[in-house]
């Protein structure tokens, strides 16, 4: 069975939407709705999750209040908090492991238009601009197996559906990347430090899974991420 994940922006967005709410509106019936979200936010449940923030929307649509003056974090602005991760397989390497993940998304942007302009994310006027909103792909999580439970690296590994050949298949030893994922929640790591014994069997585990996947549905690298394996 797969196991879903949401990310803590996702919980910070609907504990720091609702309590503005509450504070610029100052509604009496604010308990009721306060054991409804039951802040701080500790639900994990995927089908709560998309209720909440319907019902943020919802409440937005008709309410005269104005945008997030004081973001509460620099990256709250981007979508990421739009998409849980779904951990498809977790494939051991010793005493390490790899997961298989995928993200995907929670509600669709033109469900929650007011409460995306409310945030005041760029280019989501009628919350239909957001880029991939579909599917965000697949990508890799690293860590070291602790008591049956697997403690990730603060990095995410994927392949960039643009190396291809003439025939649209990826070339050969196409490169996996690395970048930075989920800093100050995750263990460190420093990916320069992986030795070449281990990047070969995390970028063997990594190539067979796309390929069984397609690497047109994998996640695309960002401009921090570095090429994890063939090492230069």
């Amino acid at each position: 069975m797969s196991k879903i994940l949401i990310v803590q922006d996702t919980l910070d967005v609907i504990e720091h939407v609702a309590l503005s709410i509450n504070k610029q509106l100052d509604w009496t019936g604010w308990r009721e709705l306060e054991r409804e979200f039951r802040i701080p936010v500790i639900t994990t449940e995927l089908s709560v999750i998309r209720n909440r923030l319907i019902l943020l929307n919802d409440l937005l649509q008709n309410a005269e209040i104005n945008s997030i003056q004081e973001p509460f974090h620099e990256d709250n602005r981007s979508t990421n908090w739009l998409f849980y991760e779904e951990e498809e397989e977790v494939i051991p390497i010793y005493d390490e492991a790899v997961t298989i993940s995928v993200k995907k998304i929670i509600v669709k942007p033109t469900e929650i238009a007011h409460l995306l302009a409310f945030i005041g994310i760029p280019g989501t006027k009628s919350g239909i601009d957001v880029e991939n909103h579909d599917s965000k792909g697949y990508h890799f999580h690293y860590g070291r197996v602790k008591r049956d439970a697997l403690d990730r690296y603060d990095v995410l590994m994927t392949f960039d559906k643009n190396n291809v050949n003439l025939d649209n298949q990826p070339i050969p030893n196409i490169p996996l990347h690395v970048e930075p994922h989920a800093a100050g929640k995750c263990t460190h790591i420093d990916a320069s430090t992986i030795g070449h014994n281990r990047r070969l069997p995390i970028y063997l585990v990594c190539e067979k899974a796309m390929k069984s996947r397609g690497l047109e549905n994998f996640l695309s690298p960002s401009k921090n991420s570095s090429t994890f394996y063939p090492m230069a």
